[in-house]
């Protein structure tokens, strides 16, 4: 199968694109013959090595984790899904192995994909859309009516937010630039700041849930804006486990105001609960640009750069037509 594979870390410029066997499946795993496959900052990052000491260096690695496509064969002990299911989901193997025509997941790793919506939105929602449905029910325990401000609101996993959020009974504070103002309001966010006109530390309101998708800020210098019991959420997980004991000090004289981090957690259940509210046209993502596989190494350019309006960059790695 053909496959984006890097054999060290580094810049963009690592990746190649080469002819390698396909995955063994496992009796606990689905093999995936990919349509797209969306490019998230974990990958850049990863490609990067910014996980090596983590993950380890197991070259060739093929990264990318979210991904939709049509499975083409399933383990003996696979139940939810046959032959021929067309699917979307994250994968959980260590580095993800998604730019390849074929690739392998558990069964947690996927579900069926919503009819309404193509392989490229389908290969865009996984990642983004877990990782806000877990922090705002998991980690906050967000309820209607509180106020959200969500700093970094145009980008994938911020254009989400404001959506999952307003599902929730929320309301939003959404925070970006200028530039992104009309991609953001469409929306309809109670409230937009311009954060290159405004001092976002200086702002006259209180929120419940500082959500810093940016990761621009910190619970001691944001805590003011919080209310009594407010949370400041960061999903860098691996920054903010480092800054967690500087957290838990600040947190003993803040008036029960916390600092959260969290990692998405693989769950075929929430993945229905996404793909029924696309069905029901409660959530919409949107894609910035679209690149072919060979073009790879663009494509992780123009991710790393940060300034996308909706989802990180798709990659179209193989041949099946929407079905």
């Amino acid at each position: 199968m053909k496959a984006a594979i890097i054999s060290q870390f580094g810049d963009p410029d690592v990746f190649k694109i080469e002819d390698i066997e396909k995955p063994i499946v496992n009796s606990d795993q689905v093999l995936i013959n990919v349509n797209a496959v969306s490019v998230n900052p974990i990958d850049w990052k990863q490609r990067k090595g910014n996980h090596k000491y983590i993950l380890g260096s197991p070259f060739p690695i093929i990264l990318g984790y979210d991904v939709s496509g049509v499975v083409e064969e399933i383990g003996s002990e696979i139940s939810k899904f046959n032959k021929g299911d067309i699917v979307f989901g994250v994968l959980d193997n260590k580095y993800g192995g998604a730019l390849a025509e074929f690739a392998v997941g558990h069964e947690k790793c996927f579900t069926l994909k919503p009819e309404k919506i193509s392989f490229e939105n389908a290969a865009a929602v996984p990642m983004v859309s877990l990782t806000c449905l877990q922090a705002f029910r998991d980690k906050v325990n967000l309820n209607a009516g509180q106020t959200v401000l969500i700093n970094g609101a145009s980008g994938g996993v911020g254009h989400v937010a404001i959506q999952i959020a307003q599902i929730m009974g929320a309301k939003v504070i959404a925070v970006a630039s200028s530039k992104s103002k009309e991609f953001v309001e469409q929306f309809k966010p109670d409230s937009f700041v311009d954060y290159t006109e405004n001092n976002i530390l200086k702002l006259d309101k209180k929120v419940d849930v500082f959500f810093d998708v940016a990761g621009k800020y910190s619970f001691p210098k944001t805590k003011h804006l919080l209310n009594p019991g407010g949370i400041y959420l960061n999903p860098n997980y691996i920054n903010s486990i480092i800054k967690m004991p500087f957290n838990k000090f600040y947190q003993l004289f803040s008036n029960g105001k916390k600092a959260k981090t969290f990692m998405m957690k693989h769950n075929n259940s929430d993945l229905d609960i996404i793909a029924q509210w696309i069905d029901e046209g409660k959530l919409k993502i949107f894609i910035d640009k679209t690149f072919d596989l060979e073009q790879i190494t663009e494509a992780h350019e123009y991710s790393q750069k940060g300034h996308n309006k909706g989802k990180n960059i798709i990659v179209i790695a193989n041949t099946p037509q929407d079905m």
